[in-house]
């Protein structure tokens, strides 16, 4: 198996946040970027490239197509229903750089980390105005799981960044449920720099260099999204969020 758990691919699922994977916890959180088209491939090129981890404070090392070079990945149909991705067309920034592709491999270090995160690129977003990736541990790390985070150019002309995942965290041992609300911690902190990471001049802040046409505004979270586990009491999953499900 390429990843270090079964549901390859939910992160992208519509009702993630009230029927997460088997034994995880589902997360969700957003920021506003800003606003207009500029705003928006900024931001993309940035996320598309590596760049927000990088000025998240990840170390990107050992990206590779390898053997997943074909690879398509999983999308949802307008019903919800996981299906095989088509072959994405590979794209770039205007500085050049590849975007992500699915079956793309890396290893994320963090020095806030204990171990390097070995993670698979599990499917791209490219609609014209919402692009990103979701990726999966590899390997049964602290917290591992799923992300997909994206950037998207809304209707009202605002642009947002979204991330969105489930982990799964310590179930066994002494001091369980402690070392469940630390990694829960942990992960949505990160969550939150990866998108944090987006907002104007943040890669610059960072000592990542952003792409051009960088401007300055002000990033506002979405009150909506404040705490991920208890976004919509409707949806929440039954228990303890730093219990699992």
């Amino acid at each position: 198996m390429p990843v270090a758990y079964a549901a390859i691919g939910a992160s992208g699922a519509p009702d993630l946040m009230r029927f997460p994977p088997a034994g995880s916890t589902p997360y969700e959180e957003a920021l506003q970027l800003g606003s207009g088209q500029e705003r928006f491939l900024t931001a993309a090129n940035l996320l598309m490239t590596w760049g927000a981890h990088r000025a998240a404070g990840f170390t990107v090392e050992n990206i590779e197509l390898g053997e997943q070079a074909d690879y398509v990945g999983v999308q949802f149909d307008d019903g919800g229903t996981p299906e095989l991705g088509e072959k994405p067309e590979e794209l770039f920034s205007p500085e050049g750089e590849a975007y992500v592709l699915p079956g793309t491999t890396a290893t994320l270090v963090s020095a806030k980390a204990k171990h390097p995160r070995p993670i698979l690129v599990i499917s791209t977003v490219d609609e014209p105005q919402r692009l990103g990736f979701a990726w999966g541990d590899r390997e049964e790390t602290a917290g591992f799981g799923e992300q997909l985070v994206t950037v998207e150019h809304r209707s009202d002309g605002t642009v947002w960044a979204v991330v969105r995942g489930f982990t799964f965290l310590t179930s066994s041992g002494l001091m369980a449920s402690v070392k469940q609300r630390s990694e829960l911690r942990d992960v949505i902190e990160q969550a939150q720099a990866l998108i944090g990471a987006l907002a104007p001049g943040a890669a610059i802040r960072n000592g990542v260099a952003a792409p051009a046409g960088t401007e300055k505004s002000t990033a506002e979270r979405d009150p909506a999204l404040e705490d991920p586990a208890i976004e919509d009491p409707a949806s929440e999953p039954d228990g303890d969020p730093a219990q699992g499900v």
